[in-house]
């Protein structure tokens, strides 16, 4: 049997704006056989922002958002 993965728990705060977000997307990434949670919504999102951030990719009205936050 595989060893399981290390997995470390974080907490964040987020807007309701943010987990309407996190709902909706998990909402339509899920089908009749296999529902998406939000959490595997956010793992997704940090692989998919890392990327964009190496490839030079990352979108710069993104890095806005961040200094408002």
């Amino acid at each position: 049997m595989p060893k399981r993965e290390k997995s470390k728990r974080l907490q964040v705060v987020i807007s309701e704006a943010q987990d309407s977000l996190l709902t909706k997307t998990a909402y339509q990434l899920s089908n009749p056989e296999r529902l998406v949670s939000k959490s595997e919504v956010v793992r997704l999102g940090i692989e998919m922002l890392n990327q964009a951030v190496e490839e030079g990719k990352l979108d710069p009205r993104l890095l806005k958002d961040l200094d408002e936050s």
